[in-house]
């Protein structure tokens, strides 16, 4: 079947995240933040129960040639994908098919093509409830409170050059739920920065280890965020580890909120220590994951000038590649490290930190991110407008 995959804000972050668990795609559709793709099997739902960057998946359905048609296919797919009894409720959204002009033109009618399919189904004295927004798609909440999934169909339009495509939605990222990860975790620590629990969730798909028989080590395990995703996605071995036992407290408080809200029964294993020291507490070739991200430094006031930013990253460059060092003592064979790194902003340029030379001195070849924007020094980068510490994704493998 044909898949539709919307992603979320970091679009070359979720992107990677989904090739890394489905494996290679045959894209029919790759533009803004739609793929669409072939030859995709299995429950869509479930795979969507373990990404962090996915908003929507659906299945395309149709295939048309304009708006009169669309119109038409929509109106006769409705009864066969839902039961007609009572009032029927529908919402169209119109996303990216890779032209341009034509995404322009659909937004612009949607509300007016969603009109017209309603009188359509309501010919045959069907009650019917057009769903609406304020924008030309449907939010993951919209679709939930309107409960389109269960009792009702979104329908999904890709205006491509030479065909519109139809989707219906199959599932929505789970608002209430990513919500609960971020905000009621007993520990939390803004102040010194923490990791989304979504962007933990994406590094983790990323590293791509198999949770039923490898080790993932987070050594900078700061509330826990990467252990607490990883046992998300069933990892049964796992290590945390942190210079400051107040992190190494934290994390195992977030744990035990996880395992209690889940009947999750998995243990990390944890180490208050260096990052640089790990070679002294854990077994030659016995890590085959490591997920973290490192130390970014001294929260940033926006007064520092561009030496002082330099000299930090500097700093951390020294702890990071005597990180590297003692992560080569104790990683197996083609064990995979998937790292975020901070890139300060200063004056409207970005300063990142040349890890690449570093990680190879210890055996640690750069796997590229294919497919995807990167920085000249192949990293993902995550942030938002305004912010002054970006983070820089990183994948290694052990050569």
């Amino acid at each position: 079947m044909q898949a539709f995959f919307i992603l979320g804000n970091n679009r070359d972050l979720a992107r990677t995240e989904l090739t890394s668990v489905i494996g290679e795609v045959k894209p029919v559709v790759d533009a803004d933040d739609v793929l669409i793709v072939d030859d995709i099997s299995g429950n869509l739902g479930s795979l969507h129960s373990t990404l962090g960057g996915t908003i929507k998946t659906g299945i395309i359905y149709a295939s048309v040639k304009s708006q009169e048609e669309l119109v038409d296919a929509v109106a006769g797919l409705a009864p066969t994908l839902r039961s007609m009894e009572g009032k029927f409720k529908f919402g169209v959204s119109v996303y990216s098919g890779g032209h341009r002009g034509k995404l322009t033109a659909l937004r612009s009618q949607s509300e007016k093509i969603g009109i017209r399919i309603k009188q359509k189904l309501k010919e045959g004295d069907q009650s019917v409830r057009l769903v609406t927004s304020k924008i030309p798609v449907l939010s993951s909440v919209i679709v939930t409170k309107q409960k389109l999934l269960e009792k009702g169909v979104e329908f999904c339009i890709f205006p491509m050059a030479d065909q519109i495509l139809i989707g219906v939605t199959e599932s929505v990222q789970d608002f209430e739920e990513w919500g609960e990860r971020d905000f009621e975790r007993p520990k939390r620590d803004a102040k010194r920065g923490m990791l989304p629990p979504k962007l933990a969730r994406m590094m983790v798909n990323i590293a791509a280890g198999d949770p039923t028989k490898d080790t993932l080590l987070d050594p900078f395990c700061g509330v826990g965020t990467v252990l607490t995703e990883a046992m998300a996605l069933g990892y049964r071995n796992l290590i945390g580890s942190d210079i400051d036992e107040i992190a190494v407290d934290a994390t195992r408080a977030n744990v035990r909120w996880e395992k209690n809200r889940t009947d999750n029964d998995i243990e990390p294993q944890m180490i208050t220590a260096k990052a640089q020291e790990l070679a002294t507490f854990l077994a030659p070739h016995s890590v085959d994951r490591i997920v973290a991200e490192l130390h970014l430094g001294k929260p940033r006031t926006g007064d520092e000038g561009r030496p002082e930013l330099e000299k930090r990253l500097d700093d951390l460059l020294v702890m990071y590649t005597e990180s590297f060092r003692a992560f080569a003592g104790i990683v197996s064979e083609n064990a995979r490290v998937v790292i975020a790194v901070p890139a300060y902003v200063s004056d409207g340029s970005v300063i990142p930190v040349q890890i690449v030379e570093r990680a190879k001195m210890f055996g640690f070849e750069l796997v590229p991110f294919t497919d995807v924007e990167t920085t000249s020094f192949g990293a993902l980068r995550y942030g938002r407008q305004g912010q002054m510490v970006l983070r820089d994704i990183y994948r290694f493998k052990k050569v």
